[in-house]
């Protein structure tokens, strides 16, 4: 005869486990609430419950959840994950677990965390098209596009679910950076998705961006044609480097402003790297001025990486010091994201100023309400309605600044988007107009 097959725990087999679908999601999530600050003129959302779900990963099978959580997500204490499971914030299979259960095939991993979301800007979000297939948004700066880090609901896909807005299926076609400005096409049906992503993977698809440089731009057309590797996965930086992956942009001097020594510069990107507009400019020695990432001395050094990365490691030792990218979901690196609205959305690969690396795409979902991996789905509970709302919040305690209104954009816009029978623009910012100061 043969052995007798044993499972990882002692405890007998659950039922199997059906994994939420979108439309479970959906159904269990509150509305959010939101606030808006007129005088400071952000959108605030009153801090949730929110749960973080994921099957159990085939790395985890046979481990103790104690252990899974405090080696493989390290941005809470390995106390903190002890107190939260035997709190009942995180359990398996909708059942409170003890320390020392072994996860195993089919396991159903929860963990509820008290959400707050940073504040976003509450500018308007003008609509420049709209039918029944497409709705094309002029997006201000300073609003993610979709839910990443520490953004849920204070994004442009869940500002536009909103009773003001009034969409409901929203799939996201081209991504850009949280603090950059222009185009963003959102269709509104999953076919219409999948004809623009085919286009934009083709390369059939004419991008336009404007900028504002430091710097006297050459007046001469420039084709860059460097390639670009991702610096930090984790932080999305990227740097132009021999190993890097290729990619080309076309620039060309729009206008120059001799008394702030700034240039207005049309960027047409041919590939769709991560921050591509933003490195190539930085190697060329015309970093964009209010880049905080591209612009920034106390990473790059007095030359700011002109010419490229002298020396990568020292680069990587500033950023991993950098105050101001240390709390991710506050700070101007949007972080990685899959596709947006979870199943409910789909995303293509145009990431001409994306908001994660290619590489660090994949790490979407949070498990945590920071940026630990997870690929499942997540609800949402007003405060109050939490079962276990008197486990305390240590963000509760935290009081952190608002972002001033400079930190919240960048000098960057998505101008111009065409393909085969289509073509959408959006007016120019005002930082574009050759007369522009900072005062403004």
């Amino acid at each position: 005869m043969g052995k007798k097959r044993t499972h990882a725990s002692d405890e007998p087999r659950p039922a199997k486990i059906r994994k939420p679908t979108a439309a479970d999601l959906e159904a269990e999530q509150s509305p959010p609430q939101f606030i808006i600050d007129e005088a400071k003129g952000l959108r605030r959302v009153v801090p949730y419950w929110f749960t973080h779900r994921t099957m159990a990963k085939g790395r985890w099978w046979g481990r103790k959840v104690l252990e899974v959580f405090q080696k493989e997500f390290q941005d809470q204490s390995p106390d903190y994950y002890k107190r939260a499971i035997e709190a009942g914030k995180i359990n398996v299979n909708h059942e409170q677990k003890s320390i020392d259960y072994v996860l195993r095939n089919g396991d159903l991993v929860s963990h509820s965390t008290h959400r707050h979301e940073p504040p976003v800007s509450n500018a308007n979000i003008s609509i420049v098209f709209q039918d029944d297939d497409l709705l094309v948004i002029d997006k201000p700066p300073g609003i993610p596009v979709h839910p990443s880090g520490r953004y849920n609901h204070n994004t442009v896909l869940g500002i536009l679910k909103t009773p003001e807005y009034g969409f409901k299926n929203l799939f996201s076609v081209n991504r850009i950076d949280r603090l950059t400005s222009g185009i963003l096409l959102v269709a509104l049906r999953k076919d219409k998705a999948a004809e623009l992503a085919a286009q934009l993977a083709d390369r059939t698809v004419e991008k336009t961006y404007l900028c504002r440089v430091k710097g006297r731009f050459p007046s001469e057309p420039i084709h860059c044609a460097e390639p670009i590797l991702v610096l930090s996965n984790k932080l999305g930086v990227n740097t132009v480097s021999a190993d890097g992956r290729p990619c080309e942009t076309n620039f060309t001097l729009l206008n120059y402003n001799p008394e702030t020594d700034t240039s207005v510069v049309v960027c047409e990107p041919k590939t769709g790297r991560t921050h591509q507009i933003r490195v190539h400019l930085q190697f060329l020695g015309y970093p964009i001025a209010n880049d905080p990432i591209y612009c920034n001395t106390d990473l790059w050094g007095p030359d700011l990486g002109k010419g490229g990365v002298k020396d990568p490691q020292q680069v990587m030792e500033n950023i991993k010091n950098a105050k101001f990218l240390s709390d991710l979901g506050d700070g101007v690196v949007d972080l990685p994201s899959v596709v947006p609205e979870k199943d409910t959305a789909e995303q293509t690969s145009d990431r001409s100023e994306g908001t994660a690396g290619e590489e660090a795409a994949a790490a979407a979902d949070t498990l945590n309400a920071n940026e630990t991996k997870l690929d499942s789905g997540s609800s949402s509970q007003p405060a109050d309605a939490s079962p276990a709302n008197a486990f305390p919040c240590a963000e509760c305690a935290i009081t952190r600044p608002d972002p001033l209104p400079s930190q919240l954009k960048i000098y960057l816009h998505s101008w111009k988007y065409g393909g085969e029978g289509w073509a959408y623009e959006t007016k120019m910012p005002n930082w574009a107009e050759e007369t522009f100061s900072e005062k403004q």
